[in-house]
């Protein structure tokens, strides 16, 4: 059976590609060399990739929410491999991956006696592969779909059999639903997957330790997340000395670099590569390093197919900020050739010509031109801060890079052309409540668990010219006049005069001097839930404040930002959407209106009889918390857009029917 699983997805894999939209991926850059003879070694030829699989519990559920809005599918992760090589006999693996290990797995070796063998891309730099390859492989659907039906046949069940007795919660409902709504499946050429699917890809590199006293190696087929944590628990010294294994290059080095994620995803952070040779600690390992995630979002039958990926998704009518990277790949971009002339006489030195890379954006009209200066093997961002559209639609967003040939964005290319969506932020607005309504069987739900981006770190390269002057001798020996001379037998004899002079000139060899100027943003928020201001009755106790339900509640939020770059690297927080317990966070939102620099409260309610700014509680709300959630979203900066979640709550005792006292009037 298992070759016939092979079978399969081979043939998969050489079908038709079909690409989904979110990918979660970088790549540092360095080289690999095989360990010293006579230690512990491993083969550019052998490697991995360790997969895990999850869905959405829910037809929000997306990358900002934490890895508990999702549900793995299987009971561990599944290995792929390349079909060049077979797993050597009893190597070590673990039934775990990174998320496991941050939510306190220990690090449990195990057989790997189970392994899918595909058309899968080498790893970048431990195996010479290429980023936009891996991201390709983990992006086709196909392989989803193949690695869902493994972990199906693993488990004696079919595909439908793994998502059929799940609860999702689907338009506010939760339950049993269709197998058909939930897997990324086509009917009629559309994905009807309701959920979001999300695949985790972490690369493995197999390690033959140090022959033992018998001459055994042991095959290690570990991550970059278990190889530091092995260290840092003591199980193996992957360095150097005594009980070294000396692979350190790999395991601390390329492994953790190869793949990295370009964004925050459910709560994992973003940890850059480090310059080649630089070796990670394990803890920075274990937190950011040789992971990369795909997600398939979700597709109703009434939507279009997911094939299109699009790099950034914007609002409507927002001030964004698009960046790329430049690298300067093959030496360093100057601002000017004088470097190339020694000689100070020259033109080429006195007037040299421009040695700056240009990087023009272009979005909507909109375009910037940027002369960058970069050291050889270092890059930085360019980026444009435009406005997009004030309607739906799809932008595309040109790069170009004229001028020093060393400039490189990071896939090697001097052109790139890439999709942004503008999608609408648009209001919906709860109903009016009403006295009958009800709530029967509420619970109050607890809060998302989304991910924050608090802060962002770039920088400019700036250059100046570090002459070094050295003086060029050049004697040249010169006819100065003649004179007479009267010898002592009355003769004479006619006698030139000479003279040397330094004709010499200045040669500069001079370097030019580097200078990166970082910035940095933080976005700062506060956040603030008050009772009414013609709330009769609201009260506050111990800090907190109590209300009845059925009234109304105002919200003050004020989003800062914190920075030391000019404003033309960063917007502030432009956009605030709240969401309310009694919709379960989900069902109807509030935009919130800006009212000053940094301050939002919500719109004028056209539900208030006095035009206020607030939200009613339902009548029926239970006594407790009435807690309301907030995404700060749209500060924007090079290194990508800050967002803060955070809520704020007032507690509910009683009712509005309690202020009121109804009794027969006096008769007199």
């Amino acid at each position: 059976m298992k070759k016939l699983i092979t079978l399969i997805i081979m043939l998969i894999l050489f079908s038709t590609v079909n690409i989904f939209a979110k990918d979660n991926a970088d790549s540092g850059n360095g080289d690999t060399n095989n360990a010293l003879k006579g230690k512990a070694f491993y083969r550019s030829s052998e490697y991995m990739y360790k997969v895990s699989i999850y869905v959405g519990l829910s037809d929000d559920t997306d990358m900002n929410d934490s890895i508990n809005k999702f549900k793995r599918i299987g009971n561990q992760p599944t290995y792929i491999k390349p079909s060049n090589f077979t797993i050597p006999r009893n190597t070590y693996g673990t039934p775990n991956n990174k998320i496991d290990y941050i939510q306190g797995a220990s690090l449990s070796p195990v057989t790997i006696n189970e392994v899918i063998t595909g058309n899968v891309p080498p790893i970048p730099i431990t195996n010479g592969g290429n980023i936009n390859s891996v991201k390709s492989y983990f992006g086709d659907t196909r392989t989803l779909i193949g690695i869902i039906d493994d972990i199906a046949e693993k488990q004696g069940t079919t595909r439908e059999g793994l998502v059929q007795n799940i609860s999702f919660t689907i338009n506010g409902k939760k339950g049993l639903v269709p197998p058909e709504e939930i897997l990324p499946v086509k009917s009629n050429g559309k994905y009807q997957n309701k959920v979001a699917w999300l695949i985790i890809y972490e690369p493995v590199t197999i390690t033959y330790t140090k022959p033992n006293s018998k001459g055994y190696r042991q095959p290690i087929a570990f991550t970059a997340t278990e190889y530091a944590l092995s260290q840092k628990l003591g199980y193996f010294n992957w360095f150097w000395g005594k009980t070294g294994q000396y692979v350190a290059g790999m395991t601390h080095c390329d492994l953790p670099n190869s793949i990295v994620l370009e964004e925050s995803w459910i709560g994992i952070p973003v940890t850059k590569p480090l310059a080649d040779g630089v070796y990670w600690s394990d803890d920075r390992i274990i937190s950011g390093g040789g992971i990369g995630m795909r997600m398939l979002e979700p597709n109703g039958s009434d939507t279009k197919e997911n094939d299109t990926t699009y790099d950034y998704t914007y609002r409507v009518n927002t001030e964004v900020i698009t960046s790329v990277i430049v690298e300067a790949t093959n030496g360093d971009i100057t601002p000017d050739k004088r470097h190339n002339e020694i000689d100070t006489r020259k033109n080429s030195y006195t007037y040299p010509s421009d040695n700056k890379a240009y990087v023009t954006i272009t979005a909507n009209g909109q375009s910037t031109t940027v002369p960058i200066v970069i050291p050889s093997g270092n890059s930085q961002y360019a980026w444009l801060k435009w406005r997009t559209p004030s309607k739906l639609c799809e932008v595309t967003v040109d790069v170009s890079i004229s001028g020093n040939s060393s400039a490189r964005l990071k896939d090697g290319r001097r052109n790139e052309s890439f999709k942004v969506k503008i999608e609408s932020l648009s209001e919906n607005e709860p109903p009016d409540p009403r006295p009958t309504d009800t709530m029967p069987n509420f619970e109050i739900p607890e809060l998302p668990n989304q991910a924050d981006k608090t802060s962002a770190q770039w920088g400019i390269y700036s250059a100046v010219w570090g002459a070094d002057y050295r003086w060029h001798e050049d004697w040249k020996k010169y006819h100065s006049g003649c004179y007479t001379r009267t010898n002592k037998d009355g003769s004479t004899t006619r006698v030139h005069r000479y003279k040397w002079v330094d004709e010499g000139y200045w040669e500069d060899y001079g370097e030019w001097v580097y200078t990166f100027t970082q910035y940095t943003a933080s976005i700062n928020v506060t956040m603030e839930l008050v009772p009414d201001s013609h709330n009769p009755s609201s009260k506050e106790r111990y800090g907190e404040y109590i209300i009845a339900s059925g009234y109304g509640v105002d919200i003050k939020i004020d989003a800062g930002i914190a920075t030391n770059a000019p404003s033309s690297h960063y917007t502030k927080a432009q956009n605030v959407v709240t969401y309310f317990p009694e919709y379960s966070y989900n069902m109807y939102w509030r935009l919130l209106e800006k009212i000053g620099i940094n301050k939002f409260e919500f719109k004028k309610n056209i539900f208030s009889t006095f035009n206020s700014r607030t939200h009613f509680t339902p009548l029926p709300y239970p006594n407790g918390k009435y807690e309301i959630y907030a995404n700060v979203i749209d500060c924007w900066t090079p290194d990508g857009m800050l967002r803060v979640n955070l809520s704020d709550k007032v507690m509910i005792e009683g009712n509005v029917y309690d202020d009121w006292h109804i009794a027969p009037s006096s008769i007199n």
